[in-house]
């Protein structure tokens, strides 16, 4: 039976929603996000969804999967046959610069051997991801699964994706967040959305965000989620 606590962190409305509170609650065990973040991504998602807004779903930093579903789930129930893409190293994280801070590098000290070189954070394996989209009932086809660095996948990958309605970002560091940026941001459709779980935890990531805002002369309205998620409209 859940706690007081858990059920107290969830807002009356979406007692309302069956559909939204089964599934936030059902990909949990796969996600780091709040319940709140992962609420938002179901918003979002089905809000892209309802305007009619072209374009794939994409997540970059994929853990095992849990807000990535969410988007796949609800794409599979409009039956528009919109993909979702998910990009992420599935080994972990890669170092953080000195742009990531004391925090980040105190973080980051657990390492593991692997090829990759990755360290021992966020490690979330493939077959776990495809294990849960398996389990919600959402077939291979309707998504696209890109394993590696992002400086390595998203740039041979963009012109495959085309645009995009909604963009979740969740690499934690400041170099993660650029090259998301810079090789995605132009594909999100005017009116889109830009999720970005880490603008209130790493301060790497909001530098990222707050320099690619300054360099291209935009400042759009930041809604928080939580204390650390963050989403907007694109312009």
């Amino acid at each position: 039976m859940p706690s007081l606590k858990a059920l107290l962190s969830v807002p009356l409305g979406d007692y309302l929603d069956p559909r939204k509170l089964w599934l936030v609650k059902a990909v949990g065990a796969n996600s780091m996000a709040s319940y709140a973040r992962r609420a938002n991504v179901y918003e979002l998602a089905t809000r892209a969804e309802k305007a009619g807004l072209a374009g794939a779903f994409v997540e970059c930093g994929v853990w095992r999967g849990g807000c990535a579903a969410i988007m796949a789930y609800v794409a599979k129930a409009a039956g528009r046959g919109r993909k979702t893409w998910l990009f992420d190293s599935f080994e972990g994280l890669p170092e953080p610069t000195s742009q990531d801070g004391e925090r980040a590098r105190v973080y980051a000290g657990d390492r593991t051997s692997g090829a990759m070189a990755s360290i021992a954070k966020c490690v979330g394996p493939l077959e776990d991801v495809k294990a849960l989209f398996a389990r919600l009932g959402i077939a291979e086809s309707a998504y696209v699964t890109v394993k590696g660095w992002f400086q390595d996948t998203l740039p041979v990958s963009r012109d495959q994706i085309g645009p995009i309605a909604l963009l979740r970002l969740d690499g934690d560091w400041y170099e993660s967040t650029k090259v998301c940026l810079d090789n995605l941001y132009d594909l999100v459709v005017p009116g889109g959305f830009v999720i970005i779980d880490d603008y209130g935890h790493w301060e790497g990531c909001k530098k990222a965000i707050d320099e690619f805002f300054a360099a291209r002369g935009v400042q759009p309205t930041l809604h928080p989620i939580d204390d650390t998620g963050r989403w907007f409209t694109k312009p």
